[in-house]
């Protein structure tokens, strides 16, 4: 185990190996084994899809700011024009001019903007007109839009999945799903295990925990030989401990989250003379690496799809891009903002007048 020259001397962070990658190379222009190069492949790509990760959650949170600083208030003023829409509405609900058929239209009108605003934007205030013309209260038209989620939802899993979900808070569908799903499992598995096994399928099984065992040995290894030189709890110098505190950090937090190639970059980085030995590693050894950064190759990707089809999808490809893409994008839903805030503030002039709001109703359709 390699320990620093001086007692409570820190790494110089401007030679560190942060930006770095582990890699296998061998000496006198030796031909890497097969082994080898799949080692460094996997370490190339794990290293591309976290950078492609990172620099699109970036993207994401500097949109979100772009959002709250240069849309967000246009959105507020659009927001008070629709309050003061269904209020002029309301209003004009009351006048003798409109005829029964009108005022059903004004009272629909008032109904969904109304509902949209409390819904969308949290405009309570706006109960009590909804409540005024719906024919069913706000609180009974929430409740009765949450039934009919649950029963989609209960559907979709009884149909696709053939699981039951039933629960009242769709906080806890995970957890049920995930349960009964652990269940079937346990199942499966007491069914097998009740059947009796050939010695070959014993001893298959006997092979795969041994091997499971193996690489979960191999990452704790590294974590293990990290832990040993970096732990700051006999430190004396401050300054010296308070750099190891941090490292130990981001060393917990990767053996935490199975991040085997964070790992080995931290070895890399604090321990450099092992990874100019990776060229020697045993065979075997080599292999358990391999599992355990295909299994992070997959877990990587497996984050890439979700990014494209999750919840963040559809912000992305709306706001984010390169520097031009997104001030572009940007500029586009600002102008379409404005165009609308404006139509709005023309519209609210006009409908003041009983003429131009019959003539606007007179046109409107409702599905």
């Amino acid at each position: 185990m390699a320990e620093f020259e001086n007692e409570g001397e820190m790494p110089d962070k401007n030679t560190s190996a942060k930006g770095l990658v582990p890699q296998i190379t061998v000496q006198e222009k030796s031909p890497l084994s097969k082994l080898q190069r799949q080692f460094n492949s996997k370490i190339k790509k794990i290293n591309t899809l976290k950078k492609n990760l990172a620099e699109r959650e970036a993207l994401v949170v500097q949109a979100r700011a772009r959002v709250e600083t240069e849309l967000r208030p246009i959105m507020g003023q659009l927001v008070e024009k629709r309050i003061e829409l269904v209020k002029l509405l309301d209003r004009s609900y009351a006048l003798t001019v409109f005829r029964k058929r009108e005022k059903d239209k004004i009272a629909l009108l008032i109904e969904d903007i109304s509902y949209n605003l409390i819904e969308a934007h949290g405009v309570e205030e706006l109960i009590p007109l909804h409540d005024k013309y719906a024919a069913m209260p706000h609180a009974d038209a929430v409740k009765q839009a949450e039934e009919e989620a649950r029963e989609m939802t209960q559907d979709i899993f009884r149909s696709v999945f053939g699981l039951e979900v039933e629960v009242d808070d769709f906080d806890q569908i995970e957890e049920q799903i995930l349960q009964q799903l652990e269940e079937r499992e346990k199942e499966r598995s007491e069914k097998k295990s009740a059947r009796k096994k050939t010695k070959a399928q014993l001893a298959k099984e006997e092979k795969r925990k041994a091997e499971m065992s193996n690489i979960s040995k191999a990452s704790r290894r590294v974590y293990t030989d990290l832990v040993k030189l970096l732990h700051p709890d006999k430190e004396q110098d401050e300054a010296t401990r308070a750099w190891k505190e941090e490292a130990m950090k981001q060393i917990t937090h990767a053996y935490k989250q199975d991040d085997f190639f964070e790992l080995l970059r931290l070895r890399m980085e604090h321990i450099p003379e092992q990874d100019k030995n990776l060229d020697q590693l045993p065979e075997e050894q080599l292999k358990y690496y391999l599992k355990l950064l295909n299994e992070q190759v997959r877990d990587l990707e497996d984050q890439q799809y979700a990014f494209f089809s999750g919840p963040d999808a559809s912000f992305y490809h709306q706001y984010c891009g390169n520097p031009k893409q997104m001030d572009q994008k940007f500029g586009t839903a600002k102008n379409d903002l404005k165009k609308e805030l404006k139509q709005l503030k023309q519209d609210l002039q006009n409908l003041e007048e009983p003429a131009y709001l019959r003539a606007f109703l007179k046109e409107l359709r409702f599905s």
